[in-house]
């Protein structure tokens, strides 16, 4: 097997090239999956032609963005990195990696960094798609996109891996996925409007995972939180640390499931 392929051979080396030799191996894999890769590809655009041609009342900017967003999070990150760390651990590639030199964090980080990248293209893809179809004109503070995108990435690549040790196949990750995957469909804003839900469910929502990264999205284009509270000044500072705090919980949460339950060998 050669050096590109076999991300064991690093012995002595710093952590950093640990990630980038794991992360072009990773990328290798990922790319000869072509298919996949276009249709991953595809996503950003698909949605912004459809909300493109629904009235202005139902669509727009940031519910565009967000949807671009929060679909790439859970099919190109969370869903993927799931089945593709779980089939490692089954392959004892995980195992193999864990005996070596290689650092824990090095693996982890290494095996998300490509997926990591592609969600960065998708959303950069789904922003000049919007500008074209849409436009941006208004958008207040555009900047936004950057830490909605920076924390949804963490938190969801924190629960992919902290999900692995409950997904005992590639398989069995359709279902151990769903509940995450379906609270965030139904309690971000990004598919449900929040205002129509109860009130105690309006107050959950805003602690679940997909919240602050949607919530970001819409004030970020619209100055107004999915909530449907107009933000600005001293608000607009207190709803963004806001949902970096819920961020962070869940980043947190995660890792610390994940050093509980993590296992690297393949499950009997």
């Amino acid at each position: 097997m050669s050096a590109v392929t076999d991300p064991t051979r690093t012995e002595g080396v710093r952590p950093t090239r640990q990630v980038l030799a794991l992360a072009r191996s990773e990328s290798t894999l990922l790319l000869r999956n072509k298919t996949a890769l276009f249709t991953a590809t595809l996503i950003p655009l698909m949605l912004v032609a459809l909300l493109g041609v629904l009235p202005s009342a139902l669509s727009g900017p940031p519910l565009a963005m967000s949807m671009v967003i929060g679909s790439v999070l859970l099919l190109v990150l969370y869903y993927s990195l799931v089945t593709s760390t779980v089939a490692r651990r089954e392959e004892h590639t995980l195992k193999r990696l864990y005996s070596s030199a290689v650092r824990p964090a090095a693996i982890m980080i290494g095996m998300a960094l490509p997926l990591l990248i592609l969600v960065a293209v998708q959303v950069i893809i789904g922003l000049i798609a919007v500008a074209i179809v849409m436009g941006l004109d208004s958008a207040p503070h555009t900047w936004l996109l950057l830490p909605a995108v920076i924390a949804g990435c963490a938190v969801w690549w924190v629960l992919a891996l902290a999900s692995c040790p409950f997904t005992k196949s590639v398989e069995a990750a359709q279902l151990t996925t769903m509940p995450l995957i379906m609270v965030a469909l139904g309690l971000s804003g990004m598919t449900v409007p929040i205002g129509i839900l109860p009130g105690w469910l309006q107050w959950a929502a805003q602690l679940s995972p997909m919240f602050p990264t949607i919530d970001l999205a819409f004030v970020a284009l619209s100055a107004t939180r999915v909530t449907g509270e107009a933000v600005g000044g001293s608000q607009l500072w207190l709803a963004v640390l806001l949902d970096l705090g819920v961020a962070a919980g869940w980043v947190l949460a995660g890792l610390w499931l994940l050093r509980r339950r993590f296992g690297w060998e393949p499950r009997r």
